[in-house]
C-alpha cells in the first residue's frame, strides 16, 4: 500500500512517511475518505496546510497542560519563598549571619523551580507533567524526535525573557497559540519545536 502526501498528492513507496518535497506527513493511498464529516473523517482536512508534518494541537488541553505544570512551578517556589521569609525575619532581628545563609538557601531553592521551567518539555516522550497528563508532547522538527532538554531550554526561555517586556510581553505567547494555524509559539519557532496530540505522533 502506498502513501501518498495531502499537500503535493505525490505518491511514495509505503516505507516512507513524510514528504520530501514539502514536510507533510503522508497518509494511505487508497484510503476510504467520508466526506459528511470532513473534520473527523477526511484526513486531507486534517493535515496541516503549512508544510509541517503534524497539525496543530487541541488549545484546551495545551492550557490545561500549562495550569498544571504552572501549579507545579509554584508548589517548588514554596520553599525557596518560605526560606526567604525567615531570612529576612532574622535580618530585622538583627542576626545577619543566618539571614545570610538562609538568603543563600533561598536563592539556591529557586534555581529547582526555575530548572523545571526550561528543562520540563526535555523530560521523557517531550512531555512535561502537564503535557503527559493532557496526552500532549514536544517534537522536534528537525529530527521529528521528542524534545531534548536544550531545545525544551531554548523554547521556554523566551517566555521568561518576554515577561520582562512590559503589559505586552506575558501575553505574546498565548496569542501565538491561538492565532498561528500551527500553534507554534515564539519559543517555538526559535526552537523548531511543536506541540502535538501524542497519538498522533510516529516515527
Amino acid at each position: 500500500m502506498n502513501h501518498v502526501c495531502p499537500l503535493c498528492k505525490t505518491s511514495y513507496p509505503s516505507d516512507i512517511n513524510f514528504c520530501v518535497k514539502d514536510g507533510a506527513r503522508l497518509i494511505a493511498e487508497n484510503i476510504t475518505v467520508n466526506y459528511t464529516n470532513p473534520q473527523i473523517n477526511n484526513p486531507f482536512e486534517r493535515q496541516p496546510q503549512n508544510g509541517l508534518p503534524y497539525y496543530k494541537a487541541s488549545i484546551g488541553n495545551r492550557f490545561a497542560a500549562i495550569l498544571i505544570d504552572g501549579l507545579i512551578f509554584i508548589g517548588l517556589m514554596i520553599p525557596a519563598g518560605v526560606t526567604l521569609v525567615f531570612a529576612f525575619i532574622y535580618a530585622y532581628g538583627n542576626k545577619e549571619g543566618i539571614a545570610i545563609t538562609l538568603c543563600i538557601i533561598g536563592g539556591l531553592l529557586t534555581l529547582i523551580p526555575i530548572a523545571f521551567q526550561l528543562l520540563k518539555d526535555g523530560f521523557k516522550n517531550g512531555q512535561s507533567p502537564g503535557k503527559r497528563a493532557m496526552k500532549l508532547m514536544v517534537i522536534d522538527l528537525d529530527t521529528n524526535m521528542p524534545c531534548t532538554r536544550k531545545k525544551s531550554c531554548l523554547r521556554n526561555v523566551i517566555v521568561l525573557l518576554l515577561g520582562f517586556v512590559p503589559f505586552v510581553g506575558s501575553f505574546i505567547e498565548p496569542v501565538m497559540v491561538f492565532a498561528t494555524a500551527d500553534g507554534r509559539r515564539l519559543g517555538d519557532r526559535a526552537a523548531n519545536t511543536m506541540v502535538i496530540d501524542k497519538s498522533q505522533y510516529f516515527n
